[in-house]
């Protein structure tokens, strides 16, 4: 019995040692808004957050039919990492299969490096509106 007990507790010392490590993920903020083209509401798009800083999570959104959106990580959930990052937007209409799919955005919007949008993310709530 003696045994048992020098044997398990250090085991179980070492398990509770251990519980609730793991990986803390990056510093994030909140980022959500509306996007808008020609002054009307997107009805369905995906928002794709590129960070400048090398190593750092790419961040995405899918842009509801109201226009707006919540964007996060597939990594971490709600949340984009906090720092610089170019944005492309792209959203297209599914006529069906007898149709091809139609962009709703100009191509540049679909390249994080011709749109020409940014976000600066800062720690808490960032409201980011793209009016396109």
């Amino acid at each position: 019995m003696k045994r048992f007990i020098w044997t398990t507790i250090p085991y179980l010392f070492l398990v509770a040692l251990l519980t609730g490590c793991g990986q803390a993920g990056p510093e994030t903020g909140q980022v959500s808004g509306t996007v808008t083209y020609n002054g009307k509401t997107l009805p369905a798009g995906t928002i794709v957050f590129i960070p400048e800083k090398e190593g750092s999570l790419t961040a995405y959104a899918e842009i509801q039919e109201d226009g707006t959106y919540v964007a996060g990580t597939e990594a971490f959930g709600p949340g984009v990492p906090l720092g610089k990052h170019r944005v492309m937007i792209s959203a297209f209409i599914d006529h069906g299969p007898e149709k091809p799919v139609e962009a709703i955005l100009p191509e540049k919007f679909s390249s994080d490096r011709k749109s020409g949008l940014t976000v600066d993310v800062e720690p808490g709530d960032n409201v980011v509106d793209f009016p396109l």
